[in-house]
Parts: structure tokens; C-alpha cells; sequence
């Protein structure tokens, strides 16, 4: 990054008297100064070593300042450099609005009046400082947020399709920003029992995502201890979230956590205030919303909320649909809203086989609905199977 007082400036003029008066006048205040007879050579200087400011004269052979100031703008390495126009006095005002609009910065006239030249150079070279430092800021927040996005992609399962404990899972999940709020976790409990807990963290980006590694942890910790108790792993995260993180901030998650048993033919899940999955027996069959009698409080919201087991039918055929509110969410450009109604239409339509075609399916059907407007909040879909 440049210092303004050391900053390196190019002079741009056919005219050699003109390139010198303002060459000693730069040098004598600091400043580096490099040098051009015409468009071309300065094109040549720019793309070698870019300048942090350059003083351009309009007419020159070769290649004349307006087409100069059109290339340095159209190049990302030096879109930002601030360009001074040198105008003689029989330039037109139609020169000079052609020169703004192919993005120049700021005028000189022939002859120079030596302290408003240096006065307009300073001004553009504290900008292009101010600039410069936002663009280190923002590099190195970028850094960080991919730093961060490695992190939790090594939390949260790739994307994509598995077997686990004799179940095939498929899943995926899109944050609306670098990092998102969303979580899920899927383990083995033993080969015939899967277990799985999906998440959605207030809001989304940095803090969120922060707690989402919470939330990994205290499951990580926990999981195997109560492994066919979703309702009291439900209770300790609610119990650590509201004595390390709601007791200092205020946010809260929905969770939702199951555990599938091969040999029982069963589902036994416990939810904390998340959207209830779907439940089908065959993918021929109806699409059952799980009408979960128990749904205690979000995580976070209260220490004293209970949650409660139910236990549900889930054979070789069955497979269940989990989901975070970033599913049915999604808008469109004219505003309209997917619902879980479409959401569930959807999955009932999908006559596929496998979880991994069902959710490539659902993904598809939500993206086409949104026709290119953003998601705003996270997505995170999940489909398993006997």
C-alpha cells in the first residue's frame, strides 16, 4: 500500500516542456515520478509497475488520453487509480464530458497553476489511500471468512450422498453468506442405529456460524452418552445454551434430533421448536408431516423447557425429508414465497428412488422457483432412507 507522501505518479504528455515543469514540481514535494510521450509508452508503464496516480494530457499520438483512461478503468488491477485530465484551453466542454465519462477523475488546465495541481493531487492520493486500506481490510476479511467456511465444512457433513449404520443419507446445504447458521450432524451409533441432529442458529454469517461449532461440540460430547435419547440430548444443549451463550447474547437455534433403528423399525426424535420433517413409508405414499405432540422451545429461549421422545414407524422403505425454515423460505423476483405446502407437494411428486435423487430434485424445484433471486437465509436439506 502507498504512503502519500512517497506515492509514485505518472506524467502523461507529448509535450516534453510540459512532462518536465511538472516532473521537478512533483520530485521537489517527494513524490516518484515516471514519464510517457504518448498513450502507448504509458500503457506499457502501467501494466509493468501501476502508478497511484497518473496526470494525462487529452490529445497525444498513438493513443490519445481518452482511450488510455478507458483502459486503465477496464482493467481490474488498476480500475481505482485516480487520473487527472491535462486540458488546454481550446479543449471543448464536450471533451471534457467525454473524459468523465470514460472515467476520469479530476482536470488541470494548460498553463498549471502549481498549488492547485499539488492540492488536487493530494486530495486523490488520500483517497486512493483510504481505498487501498479498504482493500486490505476486505482481503483480509475475506481470508478469514474462507478460513472459517474450511472450518465448517469439516463440522458439517460434505454435501452429497452416504451409507451409515445401513441407511442411505443424501444432503445439502447452502449458506446465504460465506458462513451460515445451519448445522446438521449425522453418526453411527452402532450398525444398525444412525443418528442425526439438524440445527438452525438465529440469523446467519459470522455469529451464527460461531455457534454452530458450540452446538458440534456439546453433541460430539454428548451424543454417544444418551444415543437412543434425542429428548435429553435436546435438554443438555438447551441447558449449555442459555448458561454460555443466551446468558450473554441474544440469540437461539431450533434443533431437531433422531435416532433410526434398523432392527426396531423405528424413529425416536425429540424437537426443539424446529420445523417438523416429512415422513413417507414408500416413495409411492402420501408425505406425512411428523405431528411431533411434544415440540419443546427453541434452544436458548428457556432453561426450563421440556422435550419429549415420540417414537415413529420407519421400516426398510420409509424414508424422512429434514429441513431448516431456508427451504421453504426462498423468494422469487416477484416476491412470492416457496411454502412448506410446495415444499411437500414437492417431495410427494418425486417419484425417485434414492435420497440423493430426491434431494438433487428438491434443490432443482427450489432453485428454478427462485429464478435467480438470492436466498436470504440458509438452506440446509436432508433426505434418509431404510
Amino acid at each position: 500500500m502507498m504512503i502519500e507522501e512517497t506515492a509514485t505518479i505518472l506524467v502523461v504528455d507529448d509535450e516534453p516542456r510540459n512532462v518536465r515543469i511538472l516532473q521537478i514540481q512533483l520530485e521537489a514535494r517527494g513524490y516518484t515520478v515516471l514519464t510517457a510521450g504518448d498513450g502507448a509508452d504509458a500503457l506499457e508503464i502501467i501494466a509493468d509497475k501501476p502508478p497511484d496516480l497518473i496526470l494525462l494530457d487529452i490529445n497525444m499520438p498513438k493513443v490519445d488520453g481518452f482511450q488510455v483512461v478507458k483502459r486503465v478503468r477496464a482493467d481490474k488491477k488498476t480500475e481505482f487509480i485516480p487520473i487527472i485530465m491535462i486540458t488546454a484551453l481550446r479543449d471543448t466542454h464536450e471533451n471534457r464530458i467525454k473524459a468523465v465519462e470514460a472515467g476520469a477523475d479530476d482536470f488541470i488546465e494548460k498553463p498549471f497553476n502549481s498549488f492547485e495541481v499539488m492540492a488536487r493531487i493530494k486530495s486523490l492520493l488520500r483517497i486512493k489511500l483510504y481505498h487501498d486500506r479498504l482493500e486490505q481490510h476486505n482481503e483480509r476479511l475475506a481470508a478469514e471468512l474462507q478460513m472459517a467456511r474450511t472450518v465448517q465444512d469439516i463440522l458439517i457433513p460434505q454435501n452429497g450422498s452416504q451409507e451409515i449404520a445401513g441407511f442411505n443419507v443424501a444432503s445439502h446445504c447452502s449458506p446465504a453468506l460465506e458462513i451460515g447458521g445451519d448445522f446438521f450432524d449425522l453418526w453411527e451409533i452402532d450398525e444398525n442405529r444412525l443418528g442425526v441432529l439438524i440445527s438452525d442458529v438465529m440469523g446467519h454469517g459470522a455469529s451464527a456460524a460461531l455457534v454452530t461449532v458450540f452446538i458440534k461440540t456439546v453433541v460430539t460430547e454428548h451424543r454417544d452418552k444418551f444415543s437412543n435419547d434425542p429428548a435429553h440430548l435436546l435438554h443438555i444443549l438447551n441447558t449449555r445454551f442459555n448458561n454460555i451463550i443466551s446468558s450473554h447474547l441474544y440469540m437461539f437455534a431450533t434443533a431437531f434430533c433422531g435416532v433410526f433403528d434398523q432392527k426396531k423399525e423405528q424413529l425416536i426424535c425429540a424437537n426443539a421448536g424446529h420445523p417438523l420433517p416429512f415422513l413417507q413409508h414408500t416413495p409411492q405414499s402420501n408425505c406425512e408431516l411428523i405431528t411431533h405432540q411434544h415440540t419443546g422451545n427453541g434452544l436458548g429461549i428457556s432453561g426450563e423447557s421440556v422435550y419429549e421422545n415420540c417414537i415413529y414407524p420407519f421400516h426398510a422403505l420409509s424414508r424422512t425429508f429434514l429441513y431448516t425454515d431456508g427451504a421453504y423460505e426462498v423468494k422469487n423476483p416477484h416476491g412470492e414465497q416457496f411454502t412448506v405446502e410446495q415444499l411437500q407437494n414437492t417431495i410427494a411428486t418425486c417419484n425417485v428412488k434414492t435420497p440423493e435423487d430426491l434431494i438433487r430434485q428438491v434443490s432443482d424445484t427450489i432453485t428454478d422457483f427462485a429464478n435467480g433471486y438470492p436466498n436470504e437465509d440458509d438452506l440446509t436439506i436432508i433426505a434418509i432412507q431404510g
